[in-house]
């Protein structure tokens, strides 16, 4: 495909898109992550080794497909280890779609708005696809979003799960800034998730560790206790391969459509949700645009 496409991510969700678009000979992808690699990647984000560990989950995995001849000579890999709200809006006219398989709502609403804006702007010679894929759990979604054209990503802000309950590993691990961030480290690192939170001695000990390496970290432990410790541990979502795989290959497919000119969004629609939790299906609908969004009711 003789097109450029802008990764979002390259944690579980955008190794699988990385995967993907390598075995659809997408000719260049860049890719856009600034967090590190942590031990506890490994078991999803498969384009990553134990020697890897502590290095940039971009450049690692732009070098996996580079450095692999019978990959690279179809598409080229180009990484930024950077915050993705520090690119200037020209950066972004560069291409031809956008996938996001970030974790985070606020650098979403970012690439929304400036879509939008080169849209606008241009008076639509620039309207670029941005594809946003998000998991949690057994269950995802992908969103096709055609500037000024269909629902953007702020007009489905409210579908978003009410609790947002993960927090990227690179911060847990290495800059936590929360108690949540302490909580979640000691539940997926330093111990096992499979602990028993009815023995008294198992929750102390945790309690415990938590309370340490909050003091490491110098995060005020006012609010810490037994009872606030338990509450955010049984709201902490686990990432699912196979989740990723199936909201990856959406992703992908979505753009294929649009890219050989065989979507229709009235009857593909623009919004499509995956559950796994509850048996294993898929919903694809039309998400209209709100007539009243801040970001894309003026174009």
């Amino acid at each position: 495909m003789d097109c450029k496409v802008l990764v979002l991510g390259a944690g579980g969700l955008g190794c699988e898109i990385l995967k993907n678009l390598t075995m659809m000979r997408v000719k260049e992808v860049h890719i856009v992550d600034m967090d590190t690699i942590e031990l506890t990647n490994l078991n999803r984000q498969f384009l990553f080794r134990d020697e890897d560990i502590n290095s940039p989950k971009a450049t690692t995995a732009a070098q996996y497909i580079n450095d692999r001849p019978s990959l690279s000579s179809r598409t080229k890999v180009i990484p930024y280890v950077q915050d993705l709200t520090n690119f200037p809006t020209e950066f972004f006219q560069q291409f031809q779609f956008i996938i996001s398989g970030l974790d985070a709502i606020e650098p979403r609403r970012f690439v929304n708005k400036v879509l939008l804006q080169l849209t606008k702007e241009s008076n639509y010679d620039i309207c670029i696809p941005f594809i946003d894929g998000g998991t949690e759990g057994l269950k995802g979604h992908v969103k096709t979003i055609i500037p000024g054209f269909t629902a953007c990503w702020e007009c489905s802000l409210n579908t978003l799960p009410t609790q947002q309950n993960t927090y990227p590993m690179c911060t847990v691990a290495n800059n936590p800034r929360t108690l949540e961030h302490i909580i979640e480290y000691v539940i997926s690192v330093q111990t096992s998730a499979d602990m028993d939170l009815e023995d008294e001695g198992q929750v102390d000990t945790l309690f415990q560790l938590c309370k340490e390496r909050a003091n490491q970290f110098n995060i005020d432990t006012k609010k810490l206790n037994v009872s606030y410790m338990l509450g955010i541990i049984k709201k902490i979502v686990p990432s699912v391969s196979c989740t990723n795989a199936m909201i990856a290959a959406s992703c992908c497919n979505q753009m294929m459509k649009i890219y050989y000119d065989l979507m229709d969004f009235e009857k593909d629609g623009n919004f499509t949700m995956i559950n796994g939790a509850d048996g294993c299906f898929t919903y694809t609908f039309a998400y209209d645009r709100d007539p009243h969004c801040a970001v894309c009711s003026g174009i």
